[in-house]
């Protein structure tokens, strides 16, 4: 197959596409655009990552002052639920990928709430424990914690509230990378 060279006036002349053909016009690329149905300000993932923001937003509001990410305080109440257990393990838990969640663990081990040791009976894992430092830190700030989600939830109703947990718990619990397969 071969392409036609369209040839080029000398002054004006557009740029050109890898391909050799020109750039489509503004009002061709809006309306392709169009076309796609895509919305920035109605598209689920752009929608989500707002709240997102506006969740840790609510977060640094209510633990102003401190020293702690959302992500850390979420291994630290893991911790607390759970005891001792595995760096691997609290990953998933909290649904942090390693490299995530060895940072949070190095913050947290920097600060005296969190002990690191080896597995007695597998060496290959990292255990982690709560300090009593720790335990005390993380006991005094979670009711702070469900003010946090109650100011973020606050626009809407008891009933809408339950509604969206339960649409994300849905949505989560289909995702194949937690580690059931999406069932």
């Amino acid at each position: 197959m071969t392409t036609e060279k369209k040839p080029q006036s000398e002054k004006g002349a557009t740029s050109k596409t890898p391909s050799g053909d020109a750039p489509p016009s503004r009002e061709q690329v809006l309306q392709q655009y169009a076309e796609t149905g895509y919305e920035l300000d109605r598209h689920p993932a752009h929608v989500i990552r707002r709240a997102h923001q506006r969740a840790t937003l609510r977060f640094q509001q209510v633990m102003a002052g401190e020293d702690l990410s959302p992500t850390q305080f979420a291994a630290l109440a893991t911790i607390l639920k759970h005891g001792e257990v595995s760096q691997n393990h609290l990953g998933r838990l909290t649904a942090m990928d390693p490299s995530t969640i060895s940072i949070v663990m190095r913050k947290l081990l920097k600060h005296g709430l969190i002990t690191r040791s080896a597995s007695e009976t597998d060496q290959r894992l990292t255990m982690i424990a709560l300090t009593s430092k720790g335990t005390h830190y993380t006991l005094e700030r979670l009711e702070r914690s469900v003010e946090v989600g109650r100011r973020f939830l606050s626009p809407l109703s008891p009933a809408e509230q339950a509604t969206l947990l339960r649409l994300l718990q849905r949505i989560n619990d289909d995702d194949p990378s937690n580690g059931d397969g999406g069932k």
